[in-house]
């Protein structure tokens, strides 16, 4: 019986963890990497954005 106790406890703990690892990755590929690569992309069109009205003589805003 404590055998069988500590087996399925470990088996537990163990597939908890991988769970958890699993659900951090997978939200930082879901969540984190999108969000960045939006940011990424919002500073390169601002960049651009503020080169063309500068060469234009133009207030950004």
């Amino acid at each position: 019986m404590k055998k069988e106790f500590k087996f399925g406890l470990a088996t537990g703990v163990v597939g908890s963890a991988i769970a958890a690892v699993s659900a951090g990755f997978g939200y930082h590929k879901l969540v984190k990497k999108p969000q960045q690569k939006a940011d990424e992309d919002y500073e390169a069109v601002s960049k651009a954005a503020v080169r063309k009205s500068v060469a234009a003589h133009q207030s950004r805003f």
